[in-house]
């Protein structure tokens, strides 16, 4: 198509749902890091520079030599190969690449007119990065549109190659477990029903795809161990009370919009129930979306993390709910439309094109910047100084193990989130002493801890100024503290 062409179909609906794809990929290219993403980075220099997936834990002293299922492997020489190519900004963009797909996957999967599209976007995706962070998460938040792309259009080949990529990226693979068996059901179901031919050889591809599926899944280095491991990581996860599996019964803006959203879902299939079972919305890709949206209602509402998966699905869903021929408003007779404005493609793309370089204006300044807010330098410079100069076995909370990890190789670690090498009562004891629940002083000397780094509002800082430790940096995020002279020493 010449521009002539492509200029002629750019309308205001267009128009609107290009911008939103813009500001889609700008929050996408500044999608921040966190603790997670600097020890998937140690993790994956190890993978390059030992050609091997790493089964003992090296990187603690408290779990030195243990286990480590190291389940997301495959997320880690990907992406420490684009951080060698472009440092933190070719990572933060390849991630940001992933987001984008994502969203592209589902709107290929909508049907209907672009502005209906657009509003159902503009309804939902403000939701969508309220769990973006740089690590392999972003790699499910991909795999469950494209899985329900494979299921709509029928590509079984392709389902279990999917598994296989996303059982060796992230333990999130057993969401695809629960889409790949509601649409499993929900193709049984439709033959019960309607009794039609091709419903039938759908439901027994589906019941072959299932199973083969489950084995694609032991393609890893766990092999039948990851069933174990997802088990046990949701028993690690309840017990931690980690902060993202939050349900969504808590008020604040991101729940709030949640609930309005899901219920107008929720009204939308009740009210389009008819059109699902003998109308406009009685294709196969109207019921496998709107029967995988509800199975994954109850698992956003169990956990906020879940919320941006859903997102993903339940756009597509609700499209197919009000059809391809739903119109926002009732179109005008020929004659009395007004005259299309032979200029408005031209001035259309001009806007667009302004707000692309506008976008890529801004995130390159903000790379420039390294600003704080992107995470890429958690710990300055100083605060390094004197980690580096702290003798003795080092002591750190949860959430600043993945951070000493990458930035103070050399140094182990107390614990950290990779969570398994560590037996759940190390990490439950670490817990209750940030908590005050515990008193740090047995922990402590267990360990023969001589250096202390955790946040300066952690109160244990408090408690160990009350007590002598000496401050070797300290500043408005984070404290260094060594122990008094004739402390104790782990023997």
């Amino acid at each position: 198509m010449n521009l002539r062409g492509f200029t002629s179909r750019l309308g205001t609906a267009q128009l609107v749902v290009g911008m939103l794809f813009i500001m889609i990929a700008l929050r996408a290219a500044l999608v921040p890091s966190q603790n997670d993403t600097f020890w998937h980075l140690r993790a994956g220099e190890e993978i390059w520079r030992t050609h091997r997936v790493p089964h003992v834990d090296t990187y603690s002293f408290t779990s030195g030599g243990w286990p480590w299922r190291d389940h997301e492997w495959l997320w880690q020489p990907v992406s420490y190969a684009f951080y060698k190519l472009g440092g933190m900004p070719g990572m933060t963009l390849f991630g940001g690449a992933i987001v984008v797909a994502a969203v592209v996957v589902a709107y290929r999967l909508m049907v209907g007119r672009t502005s209906v599209k657009a509003l159902l976007m503009l309804v939902w995706l403000p939701l969508l990065p309220s769990a973006w962070a740089l690590r392999p998460q972003l790699v499910s938040l991909l795999a469950v549109p494209l899985l329900l792309t494979f299921v709509v259009r029928e590509r079984f080949w392709a389902i279990p190659l999917v598994f296989v990529v996303w059982a060796n990226s992230h333990g999130a693979v057993a969401l695809g477990g629960v889409l790949l068996g509601v649409a499993t059901a929900v193709a049984f179901a439709r033959w019960a029903i309607r009794r039609a031919p091709e419903d039938r050889r759908r439901a027994l591809a589906f019941a072959v795809v299932l199973p083969v599926s489950g084995l694609a899944c032991l393609v890893t280095p766990l092999g039948l161990g990851i069933f174990e491991f997802l088990t046990d990581s949701m028993r690690r996860i309840r017990a931690v009370h980690i902060a993202e599996w939050t349900t969504s019964f808590v008020i604040n803006f991101v729940s709030i919009c949640f609930w309005i959203a899901a219920v107008g879902f929720v009204v939308l299939a009740i009210r389009r129930r008819r059109a699902l079972r003998d109308g406009h919305a009685s294709s196969w890709a109207a019921w496998a979306l709107t029967g995988c949206s509800f199975a994954f209602l109850p698992l956003a509402i169990g956990a906020m993390r879940n919320i941006g998966p859903l997102v993903l699905l339940a756009v597509p869903a609700a499209s197919h709910l009000l059809g391809a021929d739903f119109a926002l408003r009732t179109r005008r007779p020929e004659g009395q439309r007004p005259p299309p404005d032979p200029n408005i493609g031209v001035i259309n793309l001009g806007v667009l094109a302004a707000m692309a370089i506008a976008a890529a204006v801004l995130v390159a300044r903000s790379y420039r910047a390294d600003q704080q807010d992107l995470g890429w330098r958690p710990i300055n410079d100083q605060a390094l100084a004197a980690l580096h100069a702290c003798d003795g076995p080092m002591y750190n909370h949860y959430d600043q193990g993945g951070y000493l990890l990458w930035f103070v190789p050399e140094k182990p670690v107390f614990v950290d989130g990779r969570q398994d090498p560590y037996p759940l009562e190390h990490i439950l004891a670490a817990l209750d002493v940030e908590r005050e629940r515990a008193p740090y002083r047995p922990l402590f000397e267990r360990w023969g801890i001589r250096c202390v780094f955790l946040s300066v509002e952690s109160p244990t800082v408090a408690k160990l100024d009350r007590d002598g430790w000496i401050t070797r940096y300290r500043d408005d995020k984070w404290a260094v503290l060594s122990g008094p002279p004739g402390a104790t020493s782990r023997p």
